[in-house]
């Protein structure tokens, strides 16, 4: 389930922190494309995702965000790192996916996407609760 809010400064925060299934992220990054679709800049911020075959389901993660043109990818948390590599390697990108190693790091990589048409995705975070970057968001403090 995706709550959508839009933050006091205009970004429109996708909160799906609590989402790691495969499909369900898949499918948050759908709605995340319809933003960009619309003329939004957007940016998706993934962490570990539950399963079976979580290598492959975060190759195929990371390659779908390209795919979908979704301008920047966040992921959180070293074991998450598959999915940076596989949008790298998908040809397209350079730069445009941005490992971090905590939550801390990756609110203050989303901070400089902040702003009005901007969409920010957060999913995933078995291993690192991402539900704290989706508060700090909520809550507009540093």
């Amino acid at each position: 389930m995706i709550e959508v809010v839009t933050l006091d400064d205009g970004t429109v925060l996708l909160d799906a922190h609590d989402v790691t299934d495969f499909d369900e992220v898949r499918g948050a990054q759908r709605a995340l494309a319809e933003y960009r679709i619309d003329g939004f800049d957007t940016v998706h911020v993934a962490g570990l995702i539950a399963g079976d075959d979580v290598a492959d389901n975060l190759d195929a993660l990371g390659r779908i965000n390209v795919r979908l043109n979704i301008h920047h990818l966040v992921v959180v948390g070293k074991r998450a790192h598959g999915m940076h590599r596989a949008a790298e390697q998908e040809g397209s990108w350079d730069g445009e996916s941005i490992p971090v190693s905590d939550t801390a790091h990756a609110y203050d990589e989303i901070t400089s996407f902040r702003g009005p048409r901007v969409a920010i995705l957060v999913t995933g975070g078995v291993d690192v609760s991402l539900g704290d970057v989706v508060e700090r968001l909520k809550g507009d403090r540093p």
